[in-house]
C-alpha cells in the first residue's frame, strides 16, 4: 500500500480518460443489442473498480458517462438501467436473443452453436489487468456466456486486433484523446471498412448526428446537453462500458510545492518550488 514517509508524500488526483470495457458488434453474437447490453448486465463494475483499488488508500470511481469524467463541468450518470449488474435482466435479454439456458453452469446455446466470447489481450498482460479479466470471466459465466482469454503478441494488439475489429471484448483507455470532440470517431457509424476509431462498428443515424453538431457548437451549455444526450443513446447501444476513473499518483519529497499529477489540468512548473 502507498503510504507517506517522513520525507516524503504522496500526491493523487483524478485522471482522464477512464478505463473501459470495449464491445465488438460487428461479428459474431454481439452484433445483437440483446446480447451487448446482456454482457453490460453481466459486469459488477462496482467490483473490477474494488480490484483496481487494491492496497490503494482510495477507491477509484466508478463511471456513468462515456465523455465526461466525474470532475469535469457536465458529467452525470447516463447509465440508466445499465449501471448496476442485474444477472436476470440480462438472462432475460439472452432469452429474447434466442440463446437457450441450459441450467445453471452451462453455457448457452442457439443453433447448435455455443454462446463464447474471446477477451483479447496483450501476451505481457499481468497483475490487475488479468485478475480483471479472470472476474469478468466468472461474472459472465455465471449467466451463460463463456468467456475465453486470448492472448496475443502485445506489438500486435492494437494493429492486428483491436484497430482491425479481430476481437469480442477488450479493456483499455484512450489516451491519445485531448479534446472531447476527438472522440467522434470513436462512435461513428463506420463507411465500408473506414471504422474510424468505432472498432467495435456500434453506433446509430442519432448518436452521429448529435456528436456532429456537439462539436460544432460554440455554446458551452449546448454542447454539455448534446454529449449528455449521445451519451444516453450509447449506452442503450451498447458500444462499450464505461469502468472506473483511474488517479494520477506522484511520490515527492515533503516541502515541494505546486507540483503533482495534474489530473484533467496542464502542468505549470513555473509555479512549482520548495518552501522556505
Amino acid at each position: 500500500m502507498l503510504r507517506p514517509t517522513r520525507r516524503g508524500a504522496v500526491r493523487r488526483r483524478p485522471s482522464a480518460p477512464g478505463t473501459s470495457m470495449r464491445l465488438n458488434g460487428r461479428r459474431g453474437p454481439l452484433k445483437d443489442v440483446r446480447v451487448r447490453q446482456a454482457v453490460m448486465l453481466g459486469v459488477d463494475r462496482s467490483a473490477l473498480a474494488k480490484v483496481a483499488g487494491k492496497d490503494l488508500p482510495f477507491q477509484p470511481k466508478v463511471l456513468g458517462n462515456h465523455f465526461f469524467m466525474p470532475d469535469q463541468e457536465g458529467y452525470q450518470d447516463n447509465s440508466g438501467g445499465f449501471g448496476k449488474r442485474d444477472t436476470a435482466r440480462a438472462e432475460q435479454l439472452l432469452d429474447a436473443a434466442g440463446w437457450r439456458d441450459n441450467g445453471p453452469g452451462k453455457q448457452r446455446t442457439k443453433d447448435g452453436r455455443q454462446l463464447t466470447l474471446d477477451y483479447v489481450l496483450p501476451s505481457d498482460t499481468a497483475g490487475l489487468a488479468m485478475d480483471q479479466a479472470k472476474l469478468t470471466q466468472q461474472m459472465l459465466g455465471e449467466i451463460g456466456v463463456s468467456v475465453e482469454l486470448r492472448k496475443v503478441p502485445s506489438n500486435d494488439y492494437f494493429d492486428k486486433y483491436i484497430h482491425r475489429s479481430n476481437y469480442d471484448l477488450s479493456q483499455f483507455r484512450q489516451v491519445d484523446q485531448v479534446f472531447r470532440s476527438e472522440a467522434y470517431g470513436g462512435y461513428r457509424t463506420p463507411q465500408g471498412d473506414n471504422t474510424f476509431t468505432n472498432h467495435g462498428g456500434v453506433s446509430s443515424p442519432e448518436v452521429d448526428a448529435l456528436l456532429l453538431e456537439a462539436s460544432r457548437t460554440t455554446d458551452a451549455a449546448r454542447q454539455i446537453a448534446l454529449y449528455n444526450k449521445a451519451d444516453a443513446a450509447v449506452w442503450r447501444l451498447g458500444h462499450s462500458l464505461p469502468l472506473y476513473q483511474r488517479p494520477q499518483i506522484f511520490a515527492v519529497r515533503k516541502g515541494l510545492a505546486n507540483f503533482g499529477p495534474t489530473g484533467l489540468g496542464s502542468e505549470q512548473l513555473a509555479d512549482a518550488g520548495w518552501l522556505k
